[in-house]
């Protein structure tokens, strides 16, 4: 039977025209490279991200939220970029023995802007519907956001001031800061290309995470430099410390991370889009952080209710769901809290720069939706984790036939 969550009703999915309209844009191909065969942009075209919610205008919309939420939702900024843009944290309820602490985070990487989209839905609804399983989830869970960890790679400009995004953030090697040496080298995760002239230097911040959430660099941490993708980060950004200060608060027992990445196809044989890759699971662990089998299992969980809710939604998009391939991230933000005690769930949809965007938003808020309610209710306990491998691994990549 096909599941309805309490956001079946849920209004205004769409996250509005994000490309400009090319002068001509035909859609027939000889020999399409997937199903369906885009739609991509056109050479013509210009993404526009303006209908997205800007900086400047996220603290007013959490703000108008949280003035009709009645009690249920209250905003504070738990930090700031590297720039000095606040980082908001939203809270529905607090740490209470009895109820399960849920963290759910968005836009880690600023080019990746869906997640805020989807957690403005439905925050919306938590805070003002009646539904009966919405009151069941803030009786039950205590669930905190961070809507945009990335404030400034969300308003990254180009030399135009033309609105472009970017995964980093804005913030330059400051060795001395920590008690270094001068000339120590910038953490792996700063690009180099971001250290020629003129372009803005800046960092992946989901690389800069630690399993130790109070880690710092200090005198004598010159060898640590500049570290490896396989190894944990080292929490020179402040907005990898917010979060890990919001983790410590909350000390979540699930944690999901909203991102994006390109265009997959299925398999080699099957050329249906991808339009959302999972995982559950980004680290084996470290020698002092180990992986507790339980949250391992939990994770497993959390990512097949949504394969199976998404997928076996009759006549819907949304049956392209792939495992993201394996990797070894203790430096993530998914990884370090996995290895804190958090059952964790990363979602990766298609690329921002396609124009599917309402269902992109749709995708995430029934996964999300119906990720709460099995919390709440319990039926998380009863999904089969053993079936996470059953989740299709992922398939090539597809680049746009347009370029």
């Amino acid at each position: 039977m096909r599941r309805r969550t309490f956001l079946a009703g849920v209004a205004g999915l769409g996250a509005g025209a994000l490309v400009a309209p090319p002068a001509l844009a035909s859609t027939a191909y000889a020999r399409p490279q997937s199903r369906p065969n885009g739609p991509w942009i056109q050479p013509e075209q210009t993404v526009q991200k303006a209908a997205l919610t800007a900086n400047v205008d996220l603290g007013p919309k959490l703000e108008s939220i949280a003035a009709r939420s009645k009690g249920r939702m209250a905003v504070e900024i738990a930090g700031r970029s590297a720039t000095g843009w606040p980082i908001h944290l939203v809270r529905f309820g607090e740490p209470t023995a009895g109820k399960l602490p849920v963290l759910i985070q968005t836009q880690i990487h600023g080019g990746e802007p869906l997640g805020t989209e989807v957690v403005l839905r439905l925050m919306q609804t938590l805070a003002t519907s009646s539904h009966p399983a919405v009151r069941e989830i803030l009786d039950r869970l205590t669930v905190w956001f961070i809507p945009r960890l990335n404030m400034d790679g969300a308003d990254f400009r180009d030399d135009t001031g033309f609105l472009v995004q970017r995964r980093q953030n804005t913030q330059a090697w400051t060795p001395q800061e920590w008690g270094l040496a001068p000339d120590t080298e910038a953490p792996w995760y700063l690009p180099r290309s971001l250290l020629q002239p003129g372009r803005v230097s800046g960092y992946d911040i989901n690389r800069d995470f630690h399993p130790d959430l109070t880690f710092r660099l200090g005198p004598g941490d010159e060898a640590l430099l500049p570290g490896a993708s396989a190894l944990p980060g080292f929490f020179v950004t402040p907005e990898a410390r917010t979060s890990a200060a919001v983790f410590q608060r909350l000390r979540p027992d699930v944690f999901i991370d909203h991102h994006h990445r390109g265009s997959n196809v299925q398999s080699e044989t099957d050329n249906q889009l991808t339009t959302l890759q999972v995982i559950g699971l980004v680290t084996e662990g470290t020698p002092e952080f180990p992986l507790d089998p339980a949250v391992r299992d939990l994770s497993f969980r959390l990512n097949v209710l949504v394969w199976d809710a998404l997928r076996t939604r009759g006549e819907s998009p949304y049956g392209g769901i792939t495992r993201y391939p394996d990797v070894e991230l203790p430096g993530t933000a998914l990884g370090s809290y996995a290895l804190n005690g958090a059952g964790i769930m990363l979602y990766e949809t298609r690329s921002a720069a396609q124009k599917s965007m309402g269902m992109l938003i749709q995708q995430s808020l029934i996964g999300m939706g119906v990720t709460l309610e099995a919390l709440a209710s319990g039926e998380i306990d009863a999904v089969d984790g053993s079936r996470y491998l059953d989740i299709p691994p992922a398939g090539p990549s597809i680049g746009n036939p347009r370029f």
